[in-house]
């Protein structure tokens, strides 16, 4: 679920005062709660970075952005002209001391931007074990990870629960995210960091381009956990905010797993949903649903592993986040209504833009983009 630029509108939380803050964040002469903030433009990081600059004290933090340029730094700051931002990228070996000196900066990292790449991340860990030898305060990080963790398990399809330490601890170095997640979570055994994993499955509104035809690997019937990307930044905040006040029960390195779900769809419902649309629209002739041929699979999948995934079922139960306190707004139903908005507005993009971008980030992605041509 990496971020990808995001589109929606977000609503904010109404907070409520904090109450023994671990940062000190309730005494006016204490200094700002440094924030480091990865991801601030995509997907998921737009609606939390708002929702954290809305926050109740949200002048008693001082965030600074990783951003891939100055534009997009500049265009930040209009939204807001206390934050701060550093140029820089997390696939850039050069870009690597940056992201080291802001973490010897951090008090809490909100990482939103990748979930798979341990270069970046084995930076940043060390700039944060270099603020906890010159504080003796263990900074906090608030990862995106994900549940396609558990397609690599046994049994992908039964109902993993985040309080099954076992079974948690049971997932290969090998599944997809794993390699962030442990370096994560030896951090948080070492003392030096105190880890968060925040674990979405299926995220609303992930297709990044317009179809002409519905499609489905296989029979579609394959099914995931799902989450409204909403219900997510609003993870993240109830996250933050147990953390900032102290609060009891807030589990963190193993037991800081937290899947987030809120019901389930399958694939041919998520391909009905956007064929429907694209009829709706006049972009397809019918709302039928049929399977991809072996030539699209290779055309817009590039990989088996990555086709594989979008015929795949997995599933998770939300536990832990439910019993911190977390209660997910969105249904399967609102995701479902969504698929329409969104591919209402990708497709107006495409046309004003002339163009429809076929490299595919996510396999959502391909369902999109199959036979996607203006002039189709």
């Amino acid at each position: 679920m990496d971020g990808v630029e995001g589109i929606h509108r977000f609503q904010l939380l109404n907070f409520t005062d904090i109450e023994n803050p671990v940062y000190s964040l309730t005494t006016p002469m204490a200094p700002k709660t440094e924030i480091l903030f990865l991801g601030a433009t995509g997907y998921l990081g737009a609606g939390i970075l708002t929702r954290l600059q809305n926050h109740p004290k949200a002048s008693e933090f001082s965030i600074t952005a990783l951003v891939r340029s100055t534009e997009k730094g500049e265009a930040l700051k209009k939204f807001n002209p206390t934050l701060k931002y550093a140029v820089g990228s997390l696939f850039d070996k050069a870009d690597y001391p940056v992201i080291e000196d802001l973490g010897k900066k951090a008090d809490i990292v909100f990482s939103c931007a990748d979930a798979d790449y341990l270069p970046w991340t084995t930076a940043l860990l060390k700039g944060l074990k270099a603020r906890f030898d010159a504080t003796a305060v263990a900074p906090v990080l608030i990862h995106i990870s994900g549940t396609g963790i558990l397609l690599f398990t046994s049994d992908p399809a039964g109902d993993h629960s985040d309080l099954d330490l076992a079974d948690v601890k049971a997932v290969p170095p090998t599944a997809l995210h794993r390699n962030v997640d442990l370096a994560a979570i030896a951090a948080d055994e070492a003392g030096y960091v105190k880890t968060y994993l925040v674990c979405p499955p299926l995220i609303a509104g992930l297709a990044s381009g317009p179809m002409k035809q519905a499609g489905v690997v296989g029979d579609g019937k394959g099914a995931w956990a799902a989450v409204h990307v909403n219900d997510v930044a609003d993870m993240y905040m109830l996250l933050f905010d147990k953390i900032v006040s102290g609060a009891p029960g807030v589990g963190h390195g193993w037991e800081g797993y937290y899947y987030l779900e809120n019901g389930e769809l399958s694939w041919n419902a998520i391909a009905s949903a956007i064929g429907k649309a694209l009829v709706e629209l006049g972009a397809a002739k019918s709302p039928e649903v049929t399977p991809f041929t072996k030539d699209e699979i290779t055309k817009y999948y590039k990989s088996e592993f990555a086709s594989s995934v979008v015929s795949s079922t997995c599933r998770c139960k939300g536990e832990r986040a439910r019993a911190l306190g977390w209660t997910p707004k969105y249904s399967v139903a609102d995701i479902v209504a969504g698929f329409k908005t969104e591919v209402e507005f990708l497709w107006k993009k495409a046309q004003a833009e002339g163009k429809v971008d076929l490299t595919p980030n996510y396999g959502v992605d391909a369902m999109l983009q199959r036979f996607a041509s203006l002039s189709a």
